[in-house]
């Protein structure tokens, strides 16, 4: 009779082995006799599974952060060096070598073979293996194990993973847990922002409260490209201007963020006499939480723009030239683009999302075909993005039409006040919303950050119209986004 142990290394490299019942004793009976006759079947079986539970729990690590976790009479496994503590950096393409050898029992030659797993899902994320050699003879008793992990779709803290590098010849089977600190890439999080007024902030001026404890006060620890400013008269009035370093951002490049982020800051009292906020400070702030690197946002949204040819402004946001009537040209796509890069080189951040809020001009009466183009213009916009946005130190792997990096869209206001209301949609609106509400169906790596309850009385409307979110409503989607950036970013 056999039973499987379910002991801790087991379960960590979902490899179950079996070993002959008679070989494990209690108080020196054999647990092959143990069930033959002297307990009861159910007493059998609560013995059996105390017996479990004990062998699952012996295991400790050691100073060497190395845990003997089951071995064999006719082998052990053990890992071998100097070091106490093995230590694995993000991104690090040379990675973690760890050796192992195996001890045998006298005449035992066996081969066995080699495998290593992490304890957890979460050990394994974006880890990838090699064996010097993918089994063990009496020949060559020693191998090591080298483990990189590649850096991921979402910033991650200092933390400690384990892993469960086990032998087996078939029947036999030993292991040994190491474990691991992991360090988080030395690069800055950078984020894009895109869109029209509820991106750059239309709160309400004199809403910014920047003061120490305010809430938008800002962080050293946040930073932003010192963009500028959206003037389409002196600044953004040719189609060069769109894309050319000289006109897209102003020296410092970088700059602590603070609000309004789409206007930069006054090289002679290095700040920002404008008092009006968005959203991007809130959402920065909450993404420090998950990250011990800095936060870096770029900012790219202007109000009032589409990417159909009846908005006010001349440049629109298609990604790609179109012979279509009813849209426009590329040049703020261009522009978001060109300060992406700009912000990447100049940084060496890793490119962590996308936020979009955007809608309100394509929901044109005038131009229903605005809003039927609208869901495909999105997916062109975000595989472009994808796709031009310079390498960082995530590889060209994270680059392409459906590249992993997150997109989150928001919904749009449903405000109502003495100026209006914008609770219920025109159907040509609704086609808007649609898409909205329906993003991780139209593009991969995608999520929605609704704020249907972000109305008066308890969120004041912002400047003109409830069109525009308040500072109240502003500073909880900023939150709500990096919420949707956390789902998008697992699907």
């Amino acid at each position: 009779m056999k039973i499987t142990f379910l002991d801790s290394a087991s379960l960590g490299s979902r490899t179950l082995g079996t070993r002959p019942l008679g070989r494990r004793t209690l108080g020196g009976q054999p647990l092959g006799g143990l069930c033959s006759g002297r307990l009861s079947l159910g007493q059998c079986v609560l013995a059996l599974a105390a017996i479990i539970l004990l062998v699952g729990c012996s295991g400790s690590s050691d100073s060497t952060g190395v845990m003997p976790d089951r071995t064999s009479e006719l082998f052990t496994l053990q890992a071998v060096g100097d070091n106490t503590v093995y230590e694995l950096q993000e991104g690090d393409s040379a990675g973690l070598d760890i050796p192992f050898d195996i001890s045998r029992a006298d005449g035992y030659s066996n081969p066995v073979s080699l495998s290593i797993s992490g304890k957890t899902a979460s050990d394994d994320a974006f880890v990838s293996t090699a064996f010097s050699r993918d089994s063990l003879t009496p020949a060559a008793n020693q191998a090591s194990v080298n483990l990189r992990l590649e850096v991921g779709v979402l910033p991650i803290l200092p933390q400690q993973r384990q892993f469960v590098i086990s032998a087996t010849d078939g029947n036999e089977t030993a292991s040994v847990t190491v474990d691991v600190n992991v360090r988080p890439v030395e690069a800055a999080d950078v984020y894009l922002l895109m869109g029209q007024s509820n991106m750059v902030g239309f709160g309400g001026d004199g809403d910014k409260r920047s003061g120490a404890g305010e809430p938008d006060e800002p962080n050293d620890r946040i930073l932003q490209l010192n963009v500028t400013p959206n003037d389409s008269t002196n600044i953004f009035n040719n189609g060069d201007s769109f894309t050319n370093p000289d006109t897209i951002a102003l020296s410092p490049l970088l700059v602590r963020a603070e609000d309004p982020l789409h206007v930069p800051l006054n090289p002679d009292t290095s700040a920002k006499e404008e008092d009006y906020i968005g959203l991007g400070l809130s959402f920065a702030k909450r993404a420090l939480l998950d990250t011990g690197r800095r936060v870096i946002l770029v900012p790219a949204a202007w109000s009032g723009t589409s990417f159909c040819i009846r908005s006010p402004l001349n440049a629109k946001w298609n990604a790609v030239v179109t012979s279509n009537p009813a849209l426009g040209n590329t040049l703020l796509f261009e522009r978001a683009l060109a300060r992406l890069n700009l912000t990447l080189l100049e940084s060496g951040g890793v490119f962590r999302g996308i936020l979009w809020h955007q809608g309100e001009t394509d929901a044109d009466e005038q131009l229903p075909a605005c809003s039927e183009l609208y869901r495909d213009n999105i997916q062109t916009l975000v595989r472009e993005i994808r796709t031009r946005a310079r390498v960082d130190q995530r590889g060209q792997a994270a680059r392409g039409p459906d590249a992993a990096i997150p997109f989150v869209v928001g919904t749009m206001s449903r405000g109502a006040d003495q100026n209006g209301s914008f609770a219920d949609y025109s159907d040509i609106k609704q086609t808007i919303d649609d898409v909205h509400r329906s993003i991780e169906s139209v593009v991969p790596h995608a999520a929605v950050s609704n704020h249907d309850d972000l109305v008066p009385p308890a969120y004041p409307c912002g400047n003109d119209s409830c069109i525009h979110f308040g500072s109240a409503a502003l500073r909880e989607m900023g939150v709500r986004y990096y919420d949707a950036l956390l789902v998008a970013a697992q699907r």
